[in-house]
């Protein structure tokens, strides 16, 4: 164990283990009224070789009547999931059943937001959806799918007599090494990558409880050295 504990001591500073793959597009397109399927707007993010740990999408709309958008995202991957779906419709809109009459959205869609994008509505506040806000379905429906590729956001008014403006969508994306051993994620197994394993153990990073058993010990050593071994496909 004292040899183990040289070895940990003197890693420091390697490669973290979570990335980021942030991408923006959008910029002043136009979100015709009263029109299916909408507009479709590509967001490139090059991120070779990664995965999708966590989504957050930021959202920059100009609309006067927010109850009238549909909002999706889809992943490279081809998963789908709704943004935002007439908000305030059937419950918190006015006037009644043409959902949230208020205007224009700047807000970050997450999954652990308190607030719920759906039931965001009020007659005085612009921008009517803003802050931290959660969207109609899980992102987290996207995590482990590759995030390299053209992301797809796709915007529709339902109604008619109001228009709108997409100014801006930005994802940030977390990823992980779509190898589970590439800790440096640079797409080649070697010593270095030895190093961040032992550099992560050593700080008991979930990414090397290879085990799963949250125990850290030399059961994930071993599952990790297996793991290197057989490679990378």
């Amino acid at each position: 164990m004292k040899h183990c504990s040289f070895i940990f001591g003197m890693i420091v500073g390697l490669a973290p283990l979570a990335y980021g793959a942030d991408a923006c597009g959008g910029v002043g397109v136009a979100i015709p009224d009263d029109s299916l399927p909408g507009v479709v707007v590509p967001i490139v993010v090059d991120a070779p070789g990664e995965l999708i740990d966590a989504v957050t999408v930021d959202l920059d709309i100009t609309h006067p009547w927010v109850g009238d958008l549909v909002v999706t995202l889809e992943s490279p991957g081809g998963v789908v999931v709704s943004l935002l779906d007439r908000a305030g419709i059937p419950n918190t809109g006015f006037p009644g059943v043409f959902g949230c009459g208020g205007r224009d959205v700047l807000a970050s869609f997450v999954d652990d937001a308190s607030q719920d994008a759906e039931t965001m509505c009020s007659t005085t506040a612009v921008p009517v959806i803003s802050g931290l806000v959660a969207p109609g379905s899980l992102l987290s429906a996207m995590d482990g799918g590759l995030a390299d590729g053209v992301w797809l956001l796709t915007l529709s008014d339902r109604s008619a007599y109001d228009a709108g403006t997409l100014n801006s969508v930005c994802l940030q994306i977390t990823t992980m090494p779509a190898c589970s051993v590439d800790f440096t994620g640079d797409g080649e197994l070697d010593i270095f990558d030895v190093f961040a394993f032992l550099d992560a153990f050593n700080a008991m990073d979930p990414g090397a409880d290879f085990t799963g058993d949250t125990l850290y010990d030399i059961f994930d050593v071993f599952a990790f050295l297996d793991a290197f071994n057989a490679g990378c496909a």
